[in-house]
């Protein structure tokens, strides 16, 4: 970012992403290094997101577990009696702009400084209407990986399907009563960049995903985005829908209020 970053700068991180990605590990093909290098893209991709999204309501959360439970409960998928989650590697939430989420509020922590969970599920449950959500699938393979997300953005648009008990939601919170949800794919690739054309399989599986289709290297026009890109996703949650003007604010803290984001 150089020693006196900007939000360009910083957001430009994304067009290289991948390459700081690669120099991270050790190439293999065993189950383990897959598995560690896909935690790994999972980590850098959130790390990446929520340092440009820093100031602002918009928080990339990458545990299911971690999140509000109406959000948990609203992208729960039931299949007949079997309810699972779809391959959420990562959630994003946009909170609403009210006061409860815009400043300091006791009320959301218990004596020991963590966050009080309970009376997090009841202010998100009171205020979901407002509450924006995106899922964003991480995955280093391409090739291997592209139905997944198509199938899931299928699901979750048709709300599930009725005729074969499929169906989105419970305990009464569904994603069709979200402001907006969208579903994005983002991946390295740790494939060969010259197997993608815009007539390529993999390619056409992901182009019409809501929240459209990224990776870590710079916009291939037809192809995919750059993950810098994904954000004009999330717009409601920056200051005047602005991401510039919100990480210009959050730059100057990088040094003190921020700093667990240098690494």
């Amino acid at each position: 970012m150089g020693a006196n970053p900007t939000p360009q700068s910083v957001l430009n991180i994304g067009d290289h992403l991948a390459d700081i990605f690669k120099s991270t590990g050790t190439e293999g093909r065993d189950q383990s290094e897959l598995s560690s290098g896909g935690t790994g893209w999972e980590a850098l991709v959130a790390w990446y997101f929520n340092l440009c999204t820093a100031g602002s309501r918009v928080v990339a959360v990458k545990k299911v577990g971690a999140l509000p439970t109406p959000i948990r409960d609203s992208i729960t998928v039931n299949y007949a009696n079997f309810a699972c989650s779809s391959e959420s590697d990562i959630t994003v939430l946009v909170f609403p702009n009210k006061p409860c989420y815009t400043a300091f509020s006791s009320s959301f922590y218990n004596d020991s400084g963590k966050i009080d969970k309970s009376s997090l599920d009841s202010s998100v449950a009171r205020h979901f209407p407002d509450f924006e959500v995106g899922i964003i699938q991480c995955k280093t393979n391409w090739n291997d990986n592209a139905q997944i997300p198509m199938l899931w953005d299928m699901i979750y648009s048709a709300g599930g399907f009725r005729g074969r008990q499929i169906s989105v939601g419970k305990n009464n919170f569904s994603i069709q009563a979200l402001s907006v949800f969208t579903y994005s794919f983002v991946t390295v690739p740790t494939n060969s960049l010259s197997c993608f054309k815009v007539s390529s399989t993999p390619v056409g599986r992901v182009k019409n995903l809501s929240g459209g289709n990224y990776w870590g290297y710079p916009t291939s026009n037809g192809i995919a985005r750059n993950i810098k890109e994904i954000f004009q996703n999330y717009t409601d949650g920056y200051e005047n829908g602005n991401i510039r003007q919100t990480l210009e604010q959050a730059i100057k803290q990088l040094d003190t209020k921020l700093a667990y984001f240098n690494i």
